[in-house]
C-alpha cells in the first residue's frame, strides 16, 4: 500500500478488498468483439493460403516423379490421390498469365535516356514502341515504370562508380581544379540556391568532379565545397593550379575562396584567372565610358529599337570604315594587320556562333571579303552580362546606321566603342586562350592601350585601370610561361635563363612568398612599357613553375638555338600549352547543370551521378555520325 502514490488506485485497492466488492459488469464490448473477429477471419484465410501453397508443392513433385520413372506408379498415384484430397480444387479452363521476366535496359540504353532527358514515364512508352518495332512480343519484357526507374538509377551509380574509379587510376601527375557558380532553383520547392561545378583538367584530361549546391555563394562556402569534391576523388596532393572567374567571392585578398583553398591546401598554389573575364571587365568599363545608351531593366533602348527595324533594312548597304572621317582616322594605320589577324582566325573552328559573326563583321566593316556571300544574322540575345553581344550589336548598328535613325551621341558611343574593339580588343579576345602567349599578349596590350591615347584617351585611360589590376600573367610564376614563346627573342631567352640559374640556389623558403599577380599603379606604365619585357619579370621565385610541374631545368644550361630540340624543354612547352587559361571548362558545366536541374530526378545523389553519366556519354559519343554511333559503349 505504501508503494502507491497515487491516492484513486489506493482508494480502489481498499475497496476490491472489502467483502462484497463494490461494483458491477457492464454490457458487451461490441467494439473489442468485432476486431476480435476481423483478426479470426484474417487468420483463418492465412492459415488457408498457406495450405494452399503447402499442397501445390506436393502436387508439382508428384508430376515430376512421374517423368522419371514409369515403373513407380503406385507411388505416384499415393502421391497424386492424397495431393487432389488435400486440395480438392475446381478444375479451371483459364490459364495464369506468366509474368514477364526478361530485362530490356542496357547500360548504353539507360545512358542515352538520361542524355536525351527522357523521363521514366516516356521511357515506358519509347521502349514498348521500339520493342513492337522489331516485332518482338512486349509481354516478354520487364517494361514499366518502377522497373525501368529501378534499374536506371544501379546504372547511374554503378557507372559512376567506374568512372571515378579508371579516373583515380591515371594517377595524374598534377591537376588544376575550376570552378564556376550559378544561381538555379533547388531541387525541390521554389527556393533558390548556388550550384558550384567542381572540375579537374591535366594533360589530356579533363573530368568533372560534381556540381554541389551552396546555401551561399561566399569564399568560405566556395573554397569548402571544393575541397571536399577534391578530396572525394583524392587529388588533394595533385592541384597545382586554381582557374577562377575575378569576382570578389574569389579572389577576394582576404575572404576569397582561392586564398582560402590555398590555406587549406597548406601549399602554394598557382593562380590562373579566368582571361575571358577580365577582358569582359575591360569591355564593360570602356562601354560605360563612352556614355552607351542607358539600359532600362534587361532591356537596352538602342537594341530594341535595332530589333524592331531589322525587318526594314537593307541588308546589301551597309557603311565600312572609310567612310567616316573618324573610324578612318583611327583605323587607318591598323586596318591590314587587323584584316589579315581575322580572316586567319576565321578558318578555326569555334565553340560558339557568336565568337565567328564578331570575326565577320570586323571583316565586313575593314572592306574585306568573306568565304561566300556576306549574310548579316538576326540580332540575336543582349543580356547585360553579355558583352561580347554589346560589341556585336555596336558593330551592326554602325555598319547600317545610314538605315538607322541615331541621335548624335548614340552615333558617337557607338563609334568609340567599335574602334576600341577593333584596334585593341579582337585580338586580344581570340588569343586569350592561349597560356603560352598570355604574358607577352598582356605586354602587349599594355603597350597598345597606352598608345590608344593618341586615339581616345578616355577609353584609352579607362581600360588601362582597369588592366592593371588584373595583371596575373605577369606574376613571378606565370611570366616564365613566355620562355615557350616563339615571340621572344633568342637573345631575351638567354638572359632569361641566365636569370634564373643564377638565383636557382637560393631556397624558396627564403625568397618569401611568391606574389600572385603582377602589381603596377598607372603613373609607372610610362616606366614599365620601357623595360626589357618580359626579361625584367623575371625573378628568384620564376623557377618555380618547373618544380611545380615536374619539368627539369637542365636545358636553361643549354643555348636557347637548342631548346626546340630538347626533350625536357618540348615536355615543358606541352604541358604550359595544355593549361587552361579561361573558365570555359567550369561554363560548359554550368549549362550541363542548368540543362538537367529539373529533369528525371529530384533526389540529391542520383542528380549528381546522372551529370556524371551524361558528361560520360557526350565525351564516348560527341557526334551523331554512323562511325561514332557503332562504337560498343564500355563502362
Amino acid at each position: 500500500m505504501n508503494t502507491i502514490k497515487i491516492d484513486e488506485d489506493k482508494e480502489f485497492l481498499l475497496l476490491q478488498r472489502h467483502k462484497g466488492r463494490v461494483g458491477c459488469m457492464l454490457g458487451r464490448d461490441v467494439k473489442l468483439a468485432e476486431k476480435e473477429q476481423r483478426k479470426a477471419t484474417r487468420k483463418d484465410a492465412e492459415y488457408k493460403r498457406k495450405d494452399l501453397q503447402q499442397n501445390s508443392g506436393y502436387l508439382k513433385t508428384a508430376n515430376i516423379l512421374n517423368e522419371f520413372d514409369s515403373d513407380t506408379s503406385e507411388f505416384e498415384e499415393t502421391i497424386i490421390e492424397e495431393s487432389e484430397i488435400e486440395l480438392n480444387i475446381p478444375s479451371s479452363s483459364t490459364s495464369v498469365k506468366k509474368r514477364a521476366r526478361r530485362d530490356i535496359l542496357t547500360p548504353r540504353l539507360s545512358a542515352c535516356l538520361d542524355k536525351c532527358k527522357i523521363s521514366d514515364r516516356d521511357a515506358v512508352h519509347l521502349i514498348t514502341a521500339c520493342i513492337e518495332a522489331v516485332a518482338l512480343d512486349t509481354n516478354d519484357f520487364a517494361v514499366n515504370r518502377t522497373s525501368i526507374r529501378n534499374a536506371r538509377k544501379i546504372f547511374r551509380k554503378n557507372n559512376t562508380s567506374n568512372i571515378k574509379s579508371k579516373f583515380i587510376d591515371l594517377n595524374l601527375n598534377y591537376g588544376i581544379v575550376h570552378w564556376d557558380s550559378k544561381i538555379l532553383p533547388t531541387l525541390v520547392g521554389k527556393e533558390k540556391c548556388d550550384r558550384l561545378p567542381v572540375v579537374i583538367t591535366s594533360l589530356k584530361t579533363e573530368q568533372l568532379l560534381g556540381v554541389p549546391h551552396l546555401s551561399s555563394g561566399t569564399g568560405n562556402e566556395i573554397s569548402s565545397a571544393v575541397y571536399d569534391e577534391l578530396e572525394s576523388w583524392g587529388l588533394l596532393e595533385k592541384i597545382q593550379g586554381f582557374v577562377f572567374d575575378t569576382t570578389a567571392s574569389n579572389s577576394g585578398r582576404l575572404n576569397g575562396a582561392c586564398v582560402l583553398l590555398e590555406q587549406k591546401l597548406g601549399k602554394n598554389v598557382l593562380f590562373l584567372a579566368c582571361r575571358h573575364h577580365i577582358f569582359e571587365i575591360i569591355l564593360q568599363a570602356v562601354f560605360i565610358e563612352a556614355k552607351f545608351a542607358p539600359s532600362s531593366g534587361p532591356d537596352i533602348p538602342l537594341f530594341k529599337r535595332f530589333v524592331n527595324n531589322w525587318k526594314n533594312i537593307n541588308k546589301n548597304e551597309y557603311s565600312v570604315w572609310t567612310d567616316d572621317s573618324m573610324t578612318f582616322d583611327i583605323l587607318n594605320n591598323v586596318r591590314d594587320e587587323i584584316l589579315d589577324f581575322a580572316e586567319k582566325r576565321l578558318q578555326d573552328c569555334f565553340p560558339r556562333d557568336d565568337y565567328k559573326e564578331f570575326l565577320q563583321l570586323i571583316v565586313i566593316f575593314l572592306g574585306g571579303k568573306l568565304k561566300g556571300n556576306v549574310n548579316f544574322r538576326q540580332p540575336g540575345a543582349y543580356h547585360l552580362a553579355r558583352w561580347m553581344a554589346k560589341g556585336i550589336y555596336s558593330l551592326k548598328i554602325l555598319l547600317f546606321k545610314n538605315q538607322f535613325k541615331l541621335t548624335s551621341t548614340e552615333e558617337m558611343s557607338l563609334k568609340k566603342i567599335s574602334c576600341f574593339i577593333i584596334k585593341c580588343y579582337a585580338e586580344v579576345w581570340f588569343t586569350a586562350t592561349n597560356a603560352i602567349k598570355a604574358p607577352i599578349n598582356d605586354i602587349l596590350f599594355i603597350k597598345k592601350l597606352y598608345s590608344y591615347k593618341n586615339d581616345d584617351k578616355k577609353i584609352a585611360e579607362t581600360a588601362l585601370k582597369k588592366f592593371i589590376n588584373h595583371l596575373w600573367y605577369l606574376s613571378d610564376e606565370c611570366v616564365t610561361f613566355s620562355i615557350f614563346d616563339n615571340r621572344v627573342t633568342i637573345e631575351q631567352k638567354r638572359r632569361m635563363a641566365i636569370k634564373m640559374l643564377t638565383n636557382e640556389l637560393e631556397e624558396y623558403e627564403q625568397v618569401g612568398e611568391v606574389k600572385k599577380k603582377h602589381l603596377l599603379k598607372i603613373e609607372d606604365i610610362p616606366n614599365f612599357i620601357r623595360q626589357d619585357l618580359p626579361v625584367d619579370l623575371i625573378t628568384n621565385k620564376s623557377i618555380k613553375l618547373f618544380n611545380r610541374f615536374n619539368i627539369q631545368t637542365n636545358f636553361l644550361s643549354l643555348d636557347p638555338i637548342y631548346w626546340e630540340e630538347n626533350e625536357e624543354y618540348k615536355k615543358g612547352k606541352e604541358i604550359v600549352g595544355s593549361l587552361k587559361v579561361v573558365n570555359d571548362t567550369a561554363e560548359r558545366h554550368v549549362k550541363l547543370m542548368e540543362e538537367f536541374n529539373s529533369k528525371i530526378t529530384k533526389n540529391e545523389e542520383q542528380k549528381q551521378f546522372l551529370l556524371q553519366t551524361v558528361q560520360d556519354y557526350r565525351r564516348k559519343y560527341p557526334n551523331h555520325n554512323r562511325e561514332t554511333m557503332s562504337k560498343p559503349y564500355q563502362l
